[in-house]
């Protein structure tokens, strides 16, 4: 009699670590674990507001004498569009703007220049100004050019909007160019004196 009571204990013993054993394996393959909130990284991006700028024509330009255009703005060092930005000038009603790309040298006699055209509203003389950058990509038959250009547009010197008309002319060289596409970018930048 003490045999088959051994048995069982060891049958039962047996029985017992089985249904131990096995739900933990099965288990262990769709166990979910729950983190603390701290453990994760939630962003939401939020683009900023557009800028007051429209994009206009482009014409290709050859200027026979070197035509003196400020630069727009300043370009920074680190990779990207990057820069300090040139207030464009205050005016009541409607006004034209010329500038070469930022960081780019003067435009010389007898070079070709593509000219792109942008309408820039001014916000009334309470503000606020907005600032903001340009990207002017070229692509002639013999490879891209490109222009940045950083500006802010200051305020209107009268109580209502102003328009000023901004006219950015990328140096093409002095071979007569041909122009596949022009690709133009416009960002709006997080402060009036630098961007991005």
């Amino acid at each position: 009699m003490r045999q088959p009571r051994r048995l069982w204990h060891w049958l039962g013993l047996a029985s017992l670590v089985l249904l131990v054993a096995l739900p933990t394996s099965t288990l262990a393959a769709t166990t979910v674990t729950a983190h603390a909130p701290d453990r994760y990284l939630t962003q939401h991006l939020t683009p900023l507001a557009a800028p007051p700028v429209t994009v206009g024509a482009n014409a290709v330009r050859y200027f026979a004498a070197a035509p003196g255009y400020g630069a727009g703005g300043v370009q920074g060092t680190s990779p990207g569009l990057e820069g300090t930005t040139v207030t464009l000038a205050a005016c009541v009603g409607a006004c034209t703007d010329r500038y070469r790309p930022a960081s780019s040298v003067a435009i010389a006699a007898g070079h070709y220049t593509d000219r792109v055209i942008f309408t820039v509203t001014q916000p009334r003389a309470a503000g606020p100004a907005v600032g903001f950058d340009l990207e002017i990509a070229v692509h002639l038959t013999t490879g891209w050019v490109f222009g940045m250009g950083y500006f802010s547009t200051g305020v209107s010197t009268g109580a209502a909007t102003s328009t000023i008309t901004l006219r950015i002319y990328v140096d093409l060289g002095t071979a007569a160019p041909t122009v596949e596409a022009v690709e133009v970018t416009v960002n709006r930048c997080l402060s009036t004196t630098a961007c991005p």
